[in-house]
């Protein structure tokens, strides 16, 4: 009976400290949400943040169930002005004019999705917002 009653705690358990990790792109803090406003990039809806690192440029990583054409071209419409290339078969969309060199990307504002399970089993994307410094 003991043992029952210790699954039966552990699993609401489990699941409140996973469900407390996710943070909503709504939810990022000041300094993230102003690092998005400074170069004029809206978190995708409905997506999660997961990580980020701002060693030598802020990038941001988020997590959605839509597809990467879905994401690429919700941002394609919501950032006036911005350019699109490709890159090894993957859109970027970029804060500047049209026909940078891929060795420039660096230097520019970009958001790119992929899928994160190249089997075709999971329909997750990610999403990557690099900010130069």
């Amino acid at each position: 009976m003991k043992r029952q009653t210790g699954i039966f705690w552990a699993l609401p358990l489990a699941f409140i400290l996973f469900a407390s990790q996710t943070v909503f792109a709504e939810d990022l803090s000041a300094d993230q949400l102003g690092a998005l406003e400074s170069v004029g990039i809206p978190p995708y809806p409905g997506s999660t943040y997961t990580t980020g690192d701002d060693e030598i440029a802020t990038i941001m990583w988020f997590k959605s169930k839509d597809s990467p054409d879905e994401i690429m071209d919700w941002y394609k419409d919501n950032l006036f002005g911005w350019s699109e290339t490709d890159v090894n078969d993957s859109r970027i969309i970029y804060k500047g004019s049209e026909g940078i060199e891929t060795k420039d990307l660096s230097t520019k504002a970009y958001v790119w999705a992929r899928t994160t399970d190249e089997s075709g089993v999971s329909t997750d994307s990610e999403i990557t917002i690099h900010i130069p410094e």
